[in-house]
């Protein structure tokens, strides 16, 4: 009925109050990054953003470079004097332009804004002011031609188009006006030993290499970005393989065990005692013979018997199992407490979420939901009983036949109690624990909540939202850090998922989902591309501070009270 967990249900001490909150040691945070950047590729997007930055700060310091020359060399040229003079302003305004996109470098959010654009169109103006001074027919646009194929790298086709619909305005303005003689040719370099054909054919090929050079760019920021996604899609299935071959390994440990364990054969109170089930951090459960037929127990394991604590734990379990009566918690049929403590529960045919999700990457849509209607309806059970759980996760949901089953009360607490027995301790499994308990703070049903949002997560994407190698470090994701986007790990998804699981995973407990009933109703709207207005606004409010991993390398977690 139960199998070995994915993760350990653990209790680390707290940290006493009023002290500060220690942070985490450098060794932590590099093999954080580390950790994070072995197993993780941001989305596509994402890492071309980061290398658009990078590109745009080495552009400002070449474009840099290049004014100075320019303006420099201007004294020694003999041009037009009104075409250098507005070429010396438009040089000055480019300086300007150059220092405003270095400082919107510094931040991705500020680079980010439309404003932005404001650098881009003054910079391209001022490139295209040598075109007058220089010359249609001289080497100018080669300059423009750089800025052309940078801009159409980045992010904007809107604003690769903008500035080369600048450029080759302005250069075939200039070319046509020196051709038609419309205007004097003032340049530098004149073509008057050119005759009408040539003229027209070399302003041909300029705009030809103006048009390409924005075609060539495009495409390279295509092929960019489909690298980028074929990689992401290869770390994904590597990480995904390396979890798998991890749980076959403790699966065949498991296999290599004995089927029987210390009291097989032995009689417990009207029970006879078969094989065990399954065995846990503090003790193991067996198939039975009774009365009423077969039946599961669950009886201390000899190491837990001597802890005290986990003495306590296990009659705690035992009150709570026995105080909640709902379909989707596992039904109590008797407690004792000789020959050792015991729990007797009905025997369960089937198998643990955690076993479904081995065999397969994600479940589908329409068993999440259900998966998250059930279950929330037994922590909802629970809630009414005054019980938070504190310790879902895959491995305490159980599939019998067409019902869910919740498992395992064994760190759960009473709403209405002082909890003396982890009181000072961070209990529960880590990839699934909310941040105020992961913070040790005072938990109660929204905790249950975020545990059910973080598992629907992990069903949907086939990845739990926070996971490391360490407990200490997922602890410290948990509390600081945001997951990836449930979209970006799984296509498939509506992007109105990310919406309700941003309000199901909410670092406060207020920005969360008032019941269970409201988040299974959020996410089948979602799915049906049905969700609610105020829903929506809610979820896009918690996104834009920062829910996924996009915005929170740049944003900070910030609170957003519900409307």
């Amino acid at each position: 009925m139960s199998a070995p967990p994915e993760e350990p249900t653990v209790a680390f001490p707290q940290a006493r109050r009023g002290r500060r909150e220690p942070r985490p040691s450098s060794s932590l945070i590099s093999s954080s990054i580390t950790a994070t950047t072995a197993t993780t590729v941001s989305a596509p997007l994402e890492a071309l953003e980061r290398d658009e930055i990078r590109r745009t700060r080495w552009f400002c310091y070449v474009a840099f470079v290049i004014s100075v020359v320019a303006g420099g060399s201007l004294g020694w040229l003999h041009g037009n004097r009104t075409a250098m003079q507005i070429m010396l302003l438009a040089i000055a305004a480019s300086a300007f332009a150059v220092a405003f996109m270095l400082y919107r470098t510094r931040d991705p959010v500020r680079f980010r804004r439309p404003s932005t654009a404001l650098g881009w169109v003054v910079i391209a103006a001022g490139a295209t002011t040598a075109i007058p001074f220089f010359g249609a027919f001289s080497p100018a646009p080669v300059v423009l031609v750089l800025g052309i194929y940078f801009t159409g790298l980045g992010k904007s086709p809107r604003m690769a188009v903008v500035l080369y619909v600048l450029a080759a305005g302005v250069q075939g303005a200039v070319g046509l006006l020196a051709i038609t003689g419309l205007a004097p040719d003032i340049g530098l370099v004149q073509a008057g030993n050119l005759d009408l054909r040539q003229q027209l054919i070399i302003q041909g090929l300029v705009q030809f290499v103006f048009a390409m050079t924005l075609v060539i760019a495009r495409l390279s920021r295509r092929a960019q970005r489909l690298a980028v996604e074929e990689l992401e899609r290869e770390v994904r299935i590597s990480a995904h393989r390396e979890a798998l071959l991890i749980e076959a390994r403790e699966q065949l440990e498991r296999a290599l065990r004995p089927g029987h364990g210390r009291f097989t054969g032995q009689q417990i109170g009207a029970y006879a005692l078969g094989s065990v089930l399954g065995r846990g951090a503090m003790g193991e459960v067996y198939e039975a013979s009774g009365p009423g037929g077969l039946v599961a127990i669950k009886l201390l394991s000899q190491t837990s018997l001597g802890n005290a604590t986990h003495v306590m734990r296990f009659f705690r379990e035992l009150r709570t199992a026995a105080a909640i009566d709902a379909p989707n918690v596992v039904r109590v049929l008797e407690i004792g407490e000789h020959p050792v403590p015991y729990l007797v529960m009905e025997r369960l045919e089937g198998k643990t979420l955690a076993e479904l999700l081995r065999s397969r990457r994600a479940m589908a849509t329409a068993d999440v939901l259900d998966l998250v209607r059930q279950v929330g309806a037994g922590i909802t059970a629970a809630a009414a009983a005054g019980v938070v759980h504190r310790d879902l996760k895959p491995q305490n949901l159980f599939r019998h036949g067409e019902l869910w089953k919740i498992l395992d009360f064994g760190v759960a607490r009473a709403l209405d109690q002082g909890d003396t027995l982890t009181a000072g301790q961070i209990v529960g499994t880590p990839s699934y624990m909310a941040p105020e308990q992961a913070t040790g703070a005072t938990v109660d049903h929204a905790t249950d909540l975020y545990a059910l949002a973080a598992i629907t997560y992990r069903a949907l994407t086939g990845h739990a939202p926070h996971a490391s190698g360490d407990l200490a470090e997922t602890l410290y994701r948990v509390v600081h850090t945001a997951p990836r986007r449930p979209s970006d790990l799984a296509p498939r998804l509506p992007h109105e998922v990310d919406l309700v699981l941003a309000i199901g995973l909410a670092k406060h407990a207020v920005d969360r989902f008032a019941s269970a009933a409201e988040l299974a109703e959020a996410l089948g709207d979602a799915l049906a591309g049905e969700l609610a207005p105020d829903v929506r606004s809610r979820g896009s409010a918690l996104v834009r501070a920062g829910a996924w991993a996009d915005a929170a390398q740049v944003v900070p977690h910030r609170r957003i009270a519900r409307g």
